[in-house]
């Protein structure tokens, strides 16, 4: 095997000849990523590299601080860099410089190297193949610096200078040194400066962070003082009403109206709540296997008018995913079916298992959606022309969204104008890749209880 670093691990069962090439490994980034002067101080960066390789086998052993995602070659590992599913990959200067130039991935960058990664290629040969080795060993000696030069050459297009001018070459290197001196200077400068950026960006970050505590904090608050409120309005209405004679509708209807009042504020005060919390970016997902299937019945059995539902079930309903969550979006699209169809049409609910995923269809018989609103269907506060009458924040449809987005599933939309609108939910059945259990990334087989 030719061109391999040699290695503790593959020094036991291969010999190697002497060095046959020399190159230094260096970093390869993002081109917005900032230069890198020491490994050692990063953190949270992710470094995509061929598994089984020496680079692969050292940086797991001395750098701790990053997160290697092994790849199957190292045009994968340059890949998942350039479309942001890793930070860096390290490979030979020669070679990364060609790929760069060759694919054309101008959004790449050589952003720094590790000296003591410098690639000391040699011959790898099987231990019991020692006249082979002998021979082979022989070989790569006779081959001069300047065979070696020549070859590069002409792989990487160097050109070579065979004549050297040598008073030309100490005025070259006086320039070099004051250009050199001038860059060190700006370097200097650079890192000052990134040190500076630095530092206000995390003091913006912790500024953010306080005041989406303290937004939180009155969210909660404000939550508290108006839901208390509501329950006493709400029970006072109850026992007026059992007080009250039948015969008075008109007392009774606006009994009646009351409470309808107190649903609709606890209904827009649930939702503010369910928006701050699926809004923080550090929100914290609660998995466990969850039916479908229960979920839907406990909320067709809390709803005034949840006889009107029709529940469909196709196969194995189970789901790895946050019951919590997935309770918010079912309510808001079975409430907003229910309250925009005909007050005696029913809304059709069909749940099908197959065996990656889990699909939820809701169906309205409501006027559909408005034109103005289907481009921006699922933004905070947006709420069509033709259903100002109903009540609503315009909140439903954008928590629907994100608790589909954050347990890796699809939403998908049908709308016909005066004849309903259907939503359909994709979720897969071990939910997000951050939340399947430890040692499986891949699809599991969920069984009843």
């Amino acid at each position: 095997m030719s061109f391999l670093n040699p290695t503790d691990e593959r020094k036991r069962w291969l010999r190697f000849t002497s060095t046959l090439f020399q190159d230094a490994n260096v970093l390869i980034t993002r081109e917005e990523h900032p230069f890198v002067v020491d490994v050692r101080n990063l953190t949270n960066e992710k470094v995509a590299l061929p598994r089984q390789t020496m680079v692969e086998e050292r940086v797991r052993h001395d750098f701790p601080n990053l997160e290697v995602i092994p790849t199957e070659s190292e045009a994968e590992a340059i890949e998942m860099v350039s479309t942001r599913q890793a930070d860096m990959t390290i490979r030979s200067l020669i070679v990364a410089a060609y790929t760069i130039k060759r694919e054309g991935l101008f959004n790449l960058k050589i952003s720094g190297q590790i000296p003591e990664y410098t690639n000391a290629l040699a011959i790898g040969v099987l231990k019991d193949q020692v006249l082979l080795h002998q021979v082979l060993d022989k070989g790569v000696r006779s081959v001069t610096a300047a065979d070696r030069e020549a070859i590069v050459n002409r792989h990487v297009s160097i050109q070579v200078q065979g004549v050297v001018d040598y008073s030309l070459a100490w005025k070259v290197m006086g320039g070099a040194a004051l250009v050199i001196a001038a860059l060190l200077a700006w370097v200097r400068k650079q890192r000052e400066l990134e040190r500076t950026r630095l530092q206000l960006a995390q003091q913006r970050v912790r500024e953010e962070q306080r005041a989406r505590m303290e937004q939180s904090r009155l969210v909660a608050m404000l939550s508290h003082e108006v839901k208390t409120p509501l329950a006493i309005i709400d029970g006072a209405a109850q026992s007026l009403k059992l007080l009250m004679e039948s015969g008075d509708q008109e007392l009774l209807r606006r009994v009646d109206r009351i409470r309808q009042g107190v649903r609709r504020l606890d209904g827009l005060t649930t939702q503010f709540l369910a928006k701050d919390r699926l809004d923080d970016e550090a929100i914290a997902l609660r998995p466990q296997i969850t039916d479908c299937q229960g979920v839907v019945t406990s909320l067709q059995d809390g709803l005034d008018d949840g006889g009107r539902l029709q529940v469909e079930v196709d196969g194995d309903t189970h789901i790895h995913a946050d019951p919590v969550l997935l309770d918010v979006a079912l309510r808001n699209l079975v409430t907003n079916a229910l309250r925009y169809s005909p007050a005696e049409s029913p809304v059709q609910v069909r749940l099908t298992g197959r065996r990656d995923t889990v699909t939820i269809t809701v169906t309205d018989r409501g006027p559909g959606l408005a034109p103005e609103v289907r481009d921006n269907l699922f933004t905070s506060y947006l709420r069509g022309a033709n259903v100002k009458d109903k009540p609503g924040a315009g909140l439903g449809l954008y928590l629907v969204k994100r608790v589909v987005d954050l347990h890796g599933g699809s939403i998908s939309v049908h709308c016909e104008t005066g004849v309903g609108t259907t939503f359909s939910l994709s979720f897969p059945r071990s939910g997000h890749p951050e939340l399947a259990p430890q040692g499986s990334r891949g699809a599991q087989e969920f069984v009843p209880r």
